[in-house]
Formats: C-alpha cells, structure tokens, sequence
C-alpha cells in the first residue's frame, strides 16, 4: 500500500472530490471547446496531422486546467512504464516532430507490463509535446502519485480524465488516417 496513513478508499474519496473540483470548475470557454471539437474537426478541409494537433492543442489547454487537481508533473514518470498504444498518425507525428524513425520491421514483443517508454530519457518525456493521446489523457486525481507506482498501478481503480468528445474525436482521425490500428510504442521505436 502506497501511504500508512491512507486506506484505498480514502485515496479514491480524493480522487472522486478533485475530479468533481475540476469538473465544476472548468471554465464554460473549455468545456464548449470539447463538446463542439469532434464535430469542428470532421467539418474541417485540413490534412488529418493537422487535426490531430487541433485536438491536442485542446487536450494541453485542459491539461492546464487540470493541473491543480493532480499530483502528476514533470519528473512523476510512473505512467511512463506502462503500455502505451499508438496510432500510425500519432507515429508519423513523433516522426516528424523528433527526426526519430520507426523501427524498419514492427514486431510485437513480450516484455513486462512495467518496461519504460523508449523515449523516457533521464527521468521525462523527450517527445512531451507530441506525446500520444493516451499519455495526454493519463491523469491521476489522487492526493499523490503513490498509487501510480507500479507495485500498485493495475492494483487500484480510479477515476481518470476522460472527455466524450475528446475521445470521439481521436478515433475519427484515426479512421480518417486510414490506419486506425493501433500499436505499442515500444514495438515501433
């Protein structure tokens, strides 16, 4: 257990009152934002990379909301050994943003469920930010990143940030890309 001092259920009380803390007080600007973005980026004539920076510009300005209400920050790299897949949009994107190229031949290894993200160097994200969609939208609500070690990660359920519309939007771009399929990062780099 993570804290002497803190039961799982006193953990999880937290989690559920920052979310809601978040929740009530995202700003209306935000809040619109994200109910009208899958809808804005169907109807928008851009290339589909293009789209997929719209929505994590979103996703960073959420990201900044929600930073009062999380233990998670720079140097808290638990989440950073856990698996994590990616679409071949987001592959071209870190392609392109880091000059890193996939692997020539993708093959899908067996390796522990706690292995580090090929691009966590000295303690951080180097690609932070075009890190994927499932490292944008991996936040914790607990009073400590404890529970996010891997000891306890897949021991304890919690609330996590999710938006409707988010979400929607990135399995539309996905479709659009024509590759929907996604990979784990530490088969492809």
């Amino acid at each position: 257990m993570p804290n002497q001092d803190q039961t799982y259920e006193e953990a999880n009380k937290v989690a559920k009152t920052n979310f809601k803390n978040f929740s009530d007080s995202l700003p209306s600007v935000l809040s619109q934002k994200e109910a009208k973005i899958a809808k804005r980026l169907t109807k928008a004539n851009m290339p589909v990379l293009k789209k997929l920076n719209r929505l994590y510009a979103l996703m960073d300005d959420l990201s900044a909301h929600v930073e009062k209400f999380t233990p998670c920050a720079k140097g808290c790299n638990h989440c950073c050994t856990y698996p994590v897949k990616v679409s071949e949009i987001e592959i071209q994107n870190i392609e392109n943003s880091s000059g890193i190229k996939r692997k020539p031949i993708i093959l899908k290894q067996e390796r522990s469920k706690f292995t580090p993200c090929p691009f966590l160097k000295d303690g951080a994200c180097s690609i932070y930010d075009t890190r994927p969609f499932v490292c944008r939208r991996h936040v914790t609500m607990t009073e400590t990143n404890e529970w996010c070690k891997p000891e306890n990660a897949f021991e304890y359920s919690f609330p996590l940030l999710s938006f409707t519309e988010i979400n929607k939007s990135y399995d539309l771009i996905r479709v659009e890309s024509g590759r929907p399929s996604l990979l784990e990062i530490r088969d492809v780099f």
